[in-house]
């Protein structure tokens, strides 16, 4: 088998589809929609891969399949490829995937390193910032994924454990996450509602939004940042709950729309409203959006908007 960046020209008896979902072929993905056979799932499709790496059924299920294919370029979606491909490989290095693959899906902070291989990997792809910039900066989008997939697979495993080398390409990231990971404690007040399975942040500075998720009980999370002109609020829906996992989500979506309404209606005049992006995109929250889109203060209390939020979602089923 090879790897083949997707192309809705591939014959679909031919290929196996990881991490994306994709017209035809075989599928392993933790996307909505997934064709997933059910004892190969897990919460992500690198799990998924190593679970078909011990499957006994494997060479029959991907008798006729020569290509390995996803549809866009993440840390899971590189280490789904790396476990098909290389299946034995793979499951001599199959917690510290599995701890990558959470970070760079769920922007859970697992170890160290595995944050700091997920920051090379996101690099990597990036022109402005790559150790290849100057291969792939011309390149179609199709090209650019193709050459940092197969630069990348030959990289591994020894990048899971060498990705401290990169230091320029994961330092900003990891000294936001540890600073606010150090004063979230002092500068912010948390609060859990276990039956509305809501966590409450109300910060007196600016933290980082993986450390803020990462201290939370739910995959619901307010963020209240104090401002001089109020507070600016982020109602958070986890990622993790866009997928199709085995664990369920500690809070599952519910749209928000009806919310933003009611909030439109309490806020005091101004520009600005509120607004949910919807139950489909990967961010889903819910914010006081100015004319440009980014977040603004809100004049509502605290109080107000936390027990509208609490009072919604424990009326929710």
């Amino acid at each position: 088998m090879k790897f083949s960046f997707y192309d809705s020209a591939l014959p679909a008896d031919s290929f196996i589809s990881v991490d994306g979902v994709v017209d035809g072929g075989l599928n392993l993905s933790h996307w909505p929609g997934n064709r997933t056979p059910p004892h190969l799932k897990a919460d992500t499709s690198t799990g998924m891969a190593l679970n078909l790496a011990r499957d006994p059924g494997r060479d029959a299920w991907l008798r006729d399949v020569t290509i390995v294919t996803n549809n866009h370029f993440d840390t899971d979606g590189l280490l789904s490829v790396y476990g098909v491909l290389r299946p034995a490989q793979a499951l001599a290095h199959a917690e510290e995937m599995i701890r990558a693959a959470r970070t760079g899906d769920f922007g859970e902070f697992t170890t160290p390193d595995a944050f700091k291989f997920d920051a090379v990997v996101t690099a990597f792809e990036d022109p402005a910032r790559s150790p290849i910039a100057t291969e792939i900066r011309d390149l179609s989008e199709a090209d650019r994924h193709q050459l940092v997939y197969d630069r990348l697979l030959g990289m591994l495993p020894d990048l899971l454990y060498d990705a401290p080398r990169y230091k320029d390409l994961w330092t900003a990231s990891f000294t936001s996450f540890m600073r606010s990971m150090m004063r979230i404690r002092d500068v912010a007040r948390i609060r859990e509602h276990d039956a509305s399975r809501l966590t409450v942040i109300e910060a007196d500075e600016p933290l980082d939004q993986t450390a803020r998720f990462n201290v939370a009980r739910h995959h619901r999370v307010l963020t209240a940042t104090r401002s001089e002109h109020g507070f600016i609020y982020e109602m958070n829906f986890l990622i993790f709950s866009w997928f199709d996992t085995v664990t369920p989500a500690r809070g599952a979506r519910i749209d928000l729309a009806e919310v933003a309404a009611a909030l439109n209606r309490e806020e005091p005049e101004g520009d600005g409203r509120w607004t949910y992006t919807g139950n489909d995109s990967l961010d889903a929250r819910l914010y006081r959006a100015g004319e440009d889109g980014a977040t603004i203060p809100s004049r509502l209390s605290i109080e107000d908007v936390e027990h509208r939020l609490v009072r919604f979602f424990d009326a929710c089923p």
